[in-house]
């Protein structure tokens, strides 16, 4: 976990697994929104964890803090922490959630996300959740592959499993480009992270979520229906590569209101 000053004397808070090159991209202009329009910036201070959902926890935790106690945080003055805290205004107080971790915590509790891993502002973006079922036809293939390189080129928020073979594809050709990815797991965050998922977190382009706790570590048919369910319930548009008569998927979509778009 790390925190910037910028030009303008606000603070920025990040994590990364690799801090002397976020400090380049920041420096270059491709780092945070925040940061590339108040260059340059100047690293006051940082901590090391041993993992980094550890690291970006920290990360929400420091981003819902005021100005005061980010600045008690970075001249090392911990007794100051404390008495910083506690909140002197109510209307603020009674607002604290809008912000940092807080807003997140309530984002979760109402979406039903139980740990993450990643930039959780994806969340507020427009998003298109994609789901395909396991067994499809081979003149969707191409279909898929092609709908996946539209919405790269567009830019376009995408939320799947990316489970099923036909989902592990379209997620091979997305992080090829640069737009937002969410990934949601029909089981806990796992110990170990993907090697392809290590550069889309650290540029804050990927969020992990999952409904589950790290005690469930097998999928299941029901856990994935239940990963299908926080998926479209987050998702303001449904996109379906195909869906196998009688199946999981087709059943899922009859209770959905959202607008629905099939490509086969």
């Amino acid at each position: 976990m790390y925190i910037l000053k910028c030009s303008d004397n606000s603070y920025y808070v990040g994590s990364t697994i690799n801090l002397e090159r976020r400090l380049a991209q920041h420096q270059a202009g491709e780092g945070a929104n925040h940061t590339k329009k108040r260059l340059p910036v100047e690293l006051v201070y940082f901590e090391e964890y041993q993992r980094i959902d550890e690291a970006f926890y920290r990360e929400k935790q420091v981003q819902g803090w005021s100005r005061k106690k980010k600045e008690a945080l970075i001249e090392r003055k911990p007794e100051n922490l404390h008495s910083l805290a506690e909140c002197k205004n109510e209307t603020h107080h009674s607002n604290r959630w809008l912000i940092g971790d807080e807003r997140w915590f309530r984002l979760r509790s109402t979406t039903n996300i139980r740990e993450s891993l990643g930039n959780t502002e994806l969340l507020n973006l427009p998003k298109t959740a994609f789901l395909c079922s396991r067994q499809v036809p081979a003149s969707v293939v191409l279909k898929c592959y092609d709908w996946a390189i539209e919405q790269r080129e567009k830019g376009i928020s995408v939320i799947s499993g990316f489970h099923s073979q036909i989902e592990k594809d379209v997620l091979h050709y997305l992080l090829k480009g640069k737009q937002p990815i969410i990934l949601a797991l029909a089981r806990g965050l796992k110990e170990k992270l993907e090697p392809e998922f290590v550069k889309p977190l650290d540029q804050g382009r990927l969020l992990i979520i999952t409904p589950f706790d790290k005690s469930v570590k097998r999928v299941s048919s029901q856990n994935a229906q239940t990963r299908n369910q926080l998926m479209t319930s987050l998702a303001d548009q449904i996109t379906i590569g195909y869906a196998s008569p009688g199946g999981q998927l087709e059943e899922l979509l009859k209770g959905i209101k959202k607008p629905i778009t099939k490509i086969v």
